[in-house]
């Protein structure tokens, strides 16, 4: 089945100090800028796995021949829109296996839910929406985006994307924006706020473990494989396209999750979001 992704795009600066930061002086570091954005990971991770990806986003202007070509080293297609804010930029400083990440979302905040039309949508068995565009839009919007998504057949997975932003939103708000998904991929904090009201919802619990409930029951724990971590950037990203990819070509959710385990495990021995290829 041919999936769609849609979320954000955005030009990240990964920096990794050589030892604690120092204030008010030099630190050495090293210093990459990658491709990013969570959306924008997870269809390059679905593609790796063997789907076939589209990603629908929001980019400056200047830029939509640029991040086309980007995708297309993934193997993902594009439909892209434009905007005359700057495309999205992020810096993530990596401290261990712990990152901090100053954000500038710019262009992702001029994505429009309603101008991706039906005939778009129903080319699509599984449609993935990325939680940082729907901070970006008001819970009755998305819910009518996602009862066109699924009246047209097709199934909806959600990354909430952060816990701090669904706070933020309303975590009432947030729950009512996803009402139609079918299945849900939150981490560890985002499921404390949200809980395991979707007919699939798998807790990615970091380096413990991972959860799979189904209709609110928890019915299975999962593994994770213990690896030395280069980068956490894009281990979550890495793993809900995974999941995405599985169960479009028809793999069962448990065949999905450890699939998705590996590839994780393969995101965080390498620097940047999105595969190695």
């Amino acid at each position: 089945m041919k999936v769609l992704v849609i979320g954000d795009v955005i030009d990240d600066i990964i920096v990794v100090p050589h030892g604690e930061i120092r204030k008010d002086t030099d630190t050495p570091a090293q210093i990459r800028q990658t491709l990013g954005g969570s959306a924008g990971n997870i269809a390059s991770w679905a593609a790796f796995s063997g789907a076939d990806v589209t990603f629908i986003g929001c980019v400056n202007e200047r830029d939509l021949e640029k991040v086309a070509k980007q995708f297309e080293h993934y193997n993902v297609k594009v439909s892209l829109q434009k905007s005359n804010s700057e495309t999205g930029k992020l810096v993530s400083i990596v401290e261990g296996s712990n990152r901090t990440m100053l954000t500038d979302r710019g262009a992702n905040k001029d994505l429009d839910l309603a101008a991706i039309s039906n005939h778009q949508l129903e080319q699509f068995g599984f449609v993935f929406l990325s939680g940082y565009s729907i901070f970006e839009n008001q819970a009755e919007k998305v819910n009518e985006f996602l009862t066109r998504v699924s009246e047209l057949g097709s199934q909806i997975i959600i990354d909430p994307g952060s816990a701090g932003f669904i706070k933020d939103y309303g975590i009432d708000n947030f729950k009512k924006a996803i009402h139609r998904a079918n299945v849900v991929v939150p981490n560890e904090s985002e499921f404390d706020l949200l809980g395991a009201d979707t007919p699939i919802t798998i807790v990615k619990r970091g380096s413990k473990s991972v959860e799979l409930y189904q209709d609110g029951n928890a019915i299975e724990s999962f593994d994770v494989e213990a690896v030395s971590v280069i980068d956490p950037t894009g281990a979550g990203d890495a793993f809900s396209g995974t999941i995405l990819a599985k169960l479009a070509a028809g793999d069962s959710v448990h065949h999905a999750i450890n699939a998705a385990i590996t590839n994780s495990a393969l995101a965080v021995r390498t620097i940047g979001a999105r595969p190695e290829l």
